[in-house]
């Protein structure tokens, strides 16, 4: 068998002649898609490419990109995935080395699929179906597309359906008939792929060739590895099948075990370790995974014809008896008796009888919870393999943390899990309901890994990918990559809070110094929104901060969305200070100077302007007429206020109960503060959130408590991980 390793191609950090002249191996290749005679129809469409090829002794090196995914396959084995997630203008490839190929005949296959408008709307496509690749060496001639003869044939049998859960940009329901995608049998009708744009030919004027412009991806490709966890919580058959409520009481002993020895048993297809279910058989099958994992599906089957299998996946089960609010109605994520699946991401596979059907979806899913809802028609189903395959970014943790709290075990864990399960060829805010990178979010995100990882590809991949996407205005979007534009000044601030991140834990290096550009562009198109005194007044777009209880339902700060909010004006001045350290650590220091008097001009406006003598406080409003924790904070660790005044905040901070309450997002810098102060006993109090969130029986940190927490896995609530070890521990970068 071939051995197949990932190798890197050099970073590049600017753009510079992409598209107008070569300047990589992947340059010479041609794309190649099907015809538009033969496959003209939109997304979502699936196509297999195929190229025979003879071994040799040489290592095979190919470069490898796809609009907008593929799946790579070398004698029916798969290889690699990919592209990762990019942009048009900053679209990926990866490449690999191939050995052990020699003395005989080969195949290099390529499903290549494009969801539109059907898949996650943070995967972008420019809707042409589209592969390329590029073979080193004595295999150019016979594997470079636009060199070699490359054949390609439509997949089918892979359709879509509607949105499942209306709150949910993660894609629609796929219906699966025959077989699955990846299946060879999917494919028919072949015939000789076209070329749909040229190789990178140079030009002398400058015109670019249209379409992707190629980089390097810097990331190792996701984890891939098939599991069964978990157990079968429940089985409903026949007429008990029909219910929506789980009740344990009901549950048919019988088929929960069989079950349970198909997933505990022998993985591959085989007679042995087939459950055979008879016709005219309705079962509903509840899978408690005991963990949140982000997995696409894998079942096999044989006969069947006519038969349904709908595969749903669930962060949480809800109570039947809702009460309030839904996103309120989750109760103990660990049980299940007396609730029901809602809003599920789901998919159907439908087998239509042949001997060996592999179903799967082309989009990973996400949650704790899978329900089976299985029906046969007039013949028997025969299930051969019930498993999840684990996709998520090979994220290495060498940190520990030990201390005589028993709590903070279990704090830790879900903590570890909730960044493992964000973080996958881009750190998203949560798996279930978006997959976008938010800067807000990401910052926070950022921030652990340095504290646990030192992997610094994922920041420089996620710094740049904003940086590549800036506008003409400064600003970066607030969520990308996504198919809508989405304006957030406060975000674009903390997009530029990173450069200061990042050069206090990685330094000053080529790629900090390539990013500079757009971290001045950003804060001097924002400066173009200060007011005669300096501050910040009516930011554009969606002024989000934190989902405090105490503010309007958008998670602005008081007069963050129209008016002057010393929030937002005290999340200016952490930005202006952040580039500043990130121009020093680069040896700008004239620049460096520059955003430190800016800064400390905004510094005394928010003094004079929202500095309240009677309550030894900073107000949100001009007006004086809100508080909260948030300003505190800000001002606090930005150094805004004078000891006297800092001394007074801290101490009413820490007693007033009238402030506008952190909640899990913004508690990063709340417990920053309690840090800096000195405190570690309040810091420690407050993981009261985090332990409930243990006692509930949840496995990642939830968006936010109550009604405000849709998502049960949103990563920025990790950041505990980075004040035990930043705070506690005290490991940390100081210059």
């Amino acid at each position: 068998m071939a051995n197949v390793v990932q190798k890197f191609r050099p970073e590049r950090f600017t753009r510079g002649n992409e598209n107008i002249r070569p300047v990589q191996p992947i340059d010479e290749a041609a794309w190649i898609g099907p015809s538009a005679a033969r496959m003209g129809r939109r997304p979502p469409s699936f196509a297999r490419f195929r190229r025979r090829f003879a071994g040799r002794e040489e290592p095979l090196v190919i470069d490898v990109s796809a609009d907008a995914r593929f799946v790579l396959l070398l004698d029916g084995r798969e290889i690699a995935r990919g592209p990762h997630q990019g942009a048009t203008n900053h679209w990926h490839y990866e490449t690999y080395g191939i050995s052990g190929l020699a003395g005989a005949a080969h195949v290099m296959e390529a499903v290549v699929f494009d969801l539109g408008d059907n898949g996650p709307t943070s995967l972008l496509t420019t809707g042409r179906l589209a592969f390329v690749l590029k073979a080193g060496g004595a295999y150019d001639a016979d594997l470079t597309t636009g060199r070699a003869a490359w054949d390609v044939a439509e997949v089918r049998g892979t359709t879509f359906g509607r949105i499942t859960d209306p709150d949910t940009m993660t894609g629609t329901e796929a219906v699966v008939r025959g077989t699955g995608f990846l299946d060879g049998a999917a494919a028919v009708a072949w015939g000789r792929a076209a070329v749909v744009r040229e190789p990178v030919a140079g030009s002398d004027y400058g015109f670019a060739a249209p379409g992707w412009a190629l980089f390097p991806s810097p990331l190792p490709d996701q984890i891939h590895e098939e599991k069964a966890p978990g157990r079968i919580a429940a089985v409903l058959a026949g007429t008990f099948a029909r219910r929506k409520v789980w009740r344990a009481r009901v549950s048919d002993a019988a088929w929960t075990a069989r079950l349970e020895t198909l997933l505990k048993g022998d993985t591959l297809l085989s007679e042995r370790g087939k459950l055979e279910i008879p016709p005219g058989t309705v079962l509903r099958v509840l899978w408690d995974l005991e963990d949140y994992f982000c997995a696409f599906p894998i079942l096999e089957t044989s006969g069947g014809k006519g038969a349904r299998i709908r595969w749903s996946w669930a962060e949480t089960l809800y109570e039947s008896r809702r009460t309030g609010h839904l996103y309120a109605n989750k109760g103990n994520r660990g049980e299940f008796d007396g609730k029901v699946v809602l809003r599920a991401m789901r998919d159907t596979f439908l087998p239509d009888g042949r001997r060996h059907a592999s179903f799967s979806t082309p989009w990973w899913r996400a949650g704790r919870w899978i329900e089976l809802d299985i029906a046969t028609g007039a013949e028997p189903l025969s299930l051969h393999r019930l498993a999840i395959v684990e996709s998520r970014y090979p994220l290495a943790l060498p940190a520990s943390f030990e201390c005589d709290d028993p709590t903070i075990p279990e704090i830790r864990k879900i903590c570890i899990r909730g960044i493992e399960n964000c973080l996958h060829e881009t750190l998203i805010d949560c798996p279930y309901f978006e997959q976008k990178t938010y800067p807000g979010d990401s910052r926070i995100e950022m921030l652990v890994l340095d504290a646990l990882s030192g992997d610094p590809r994922p920041l420089r991949q996620c710094i740049g990918m904003f940086d590549s996407a800036r506008r003409e205005n400064g600003l970066v979007p607030m969520a990308f990559p996504a198919r809508s534009v989405q304006e957030s000044a406060t975000y674009s601030l903390c997009w530029a809070m990173m450069a200061g991140d990042y050069a206090l834990w990685h330094g000053a290096d080529d790629f900090l110094r390539a990013r500079l550009p757009g971290f001045r562009h950003t804060l001097d198109a924002l400066a173009l929104l200060e007011n005669g005194e300096g501050l910040l007044e009516a930011l554009p777009g969606w002024s989000f901060v934190d989902w405090s209880p105490e503010w309007d339902r958008f998670g602005n700060a008081p007069d963050g969305r129209d008016g002057v909010s010393s929030v937002n004006n005290l999340l200016y001045v952490h930005a202006l200070k952040s580039l500043a350290r990130a121009e020093n650590a680069c040896g700008e220091n004239g620049m460096a100077r520059r955003w430190l008097g800016r800064a400390r001009r905004a510094e005394a406006a928010i003094r004079a302007r929202f500095w309240d003598e009677s309550r030894g406080l900073v107000a949100d409003t001009i007006a004086k007429d809100r508080f909260s924790e948030h300003a505190q904070c800000l001002a606090l660790l930005a150094g805004t206020l004078p000891p006297r005044m800092a001394k007074r905040a801290f101490r009413r901070l820490v007693e007033a109960d009238d402030l506008a309450r952190c909640t899990i997002y913004f508690s990063h810098s709340l417990f920053e503060t309690y840090l800096k102060f000195g405190r570690a006993d309040l810091f420690l109090k407050r993981l009261d959130l985090w332990r409930g969130l243990v006692r509930d029986g949840l496995r990642t940190p939830v968006e936010a408590p109550g009604a405000r927490g849709r998502s049960d896995c949103h990563a920025w609530g990790a950041h505990p991980l980075y004040h035990l070890a930043t705070g506690i521990a005290g490991i940390r970068p100081v210059a």
